[in-house]
């Protein structure tokens, strides 16, 4: 469909994780610089049959700057060394949470994850129950929901 200079198209795979290409102008962003997303993660039911679907409709396998690195249930896929999507396994179809059915999630990495859920908060954002609390060596990062129930992540933004 046309929106603006640009065309979008929004699709749901064999998993339910939906997804959007678009076509057009795109402000310049390296992902996990500014403002941007640090990457995006799918939970998936089949991390095989996911990395094989995207690879060919995103032109993963052909493209000379991207490595992937295939772990035991878990696609890393690397632009220039870094991760920029990462599929994982775990998501249950039938679930009735919404963090726990296979999606698409974008993460945003931050200097301070309790202010940035705080503002987030205030924003209209709300905590999905069970809410999801990740602990890494830095800290720890929190999953949100945004108004229209779109997930995302905090992380402590690495030094």
């Amino acid at each position: 469909m046309s929106v603006g200079d640009g065309r979008v198209g929004l699709a749901a795979e064999w998993d339910g994780a939906t997804f959007g290409f678009w076509q057009g102008y795109t402000l310049a962003w390296s992902p996990g610089e500014g403002r941007a997303p640090t990457r995006l993660d799918l939970q998936t039911r089949d991390v095989a049959e996911a990395a094989v679907f995207y690879g060919e409709v995103l032109g993963w396998i052909t493209e000379e700057d991207i490595d992937i690195d295939y772990r035991d249930d878990h696609v890393l896929v690397k632009l220039r060394g870094r991760v920029i999507p990462s599929l994982r396994g775990g998501g249950v179809q039938t679930s009735p949470l919404a963090h726990q059915r296979p999606r698409w999630m974008v993460n945003f990495a931050v200097d301070d994850v309790e202010r940035a859920i705080s503002a987030s908060m205030s924003a209209g954002a709300s905590r999905p129950r069970p809410s999801p609390t990740t602990w890494t060596a830095e800290g720890f990062s929190r999953t949100l929901q945004d108004p229209d129930g779109g997930l995302f992540t905090l992380n402590h933004k690495e030094s």
